[in-house]
């Protein structure tokens, strides 16, 4: 029964410990040190409308990222709300127009490419962003000469 229990830890500690690890194997790195996972739920017809979803996390912690992100979709900007999270819809097209990119406050902006939507009913896009490491600038507005 002893040795059944230090097995059935030993298990547990495993499976901990590759499926934390596993969320950085499955990120489509960016040139900033993070980077996103997609997963698609499909459809056996190609609908009018997809849903575009997903949350945005820090990568060293793996917690979402709550206040000052900013989702960028083609022309588009979207606050998120204060979990991390962020779901719209859009017109499913046979080419997916634009990236989708993530500006957060004291993190390095990262974008995926361009994702493929036919036949999906649904697109989530986990982002994972590193904490930009840049020094801030002191801004000082500067005096503006009249020409």
């Amino acid at each position: 029964m002893r040795k059944f229990n230090c097995v059935v830890i030993l298990a547990i500690c495993l499976f901990m410990f590759v499926s934390c690890s596993s969320v950085k194997n499955k990120l489509i790195p960016t040139e900033n040190k993070g980077g996103y996972i997609i997963n698609n739920t499909k459809s056996k017809v190609n609908l009018e409308e997809v849903d575009i979803e997903g949350t945005v996390f820090d990568v060293q912690t793996g917690k979402p990222i709550a206040l000052g992100v900013q989702l960028e979709f083609g022309c588009i900007k979207i606050k998120l709300l204060s979990d991390g999270k962020y779901s719209f819809k859009t017109r499913n097209v046979k080419d997916f127009p634009d990236f989708i990119g993530v500006i957060a406050f004291g993190y390095r902006r990262i974008e995926t490419a361009n994702i493929d939507t036919q036949y999906k009913r649904k697109v989530r896009v986990d982002f994972y962003l590193s904490e930009d490491d840049r020094p801030f600038i002191d801004c000082v507005p500067q005096k503006i000469i009249d020409k």
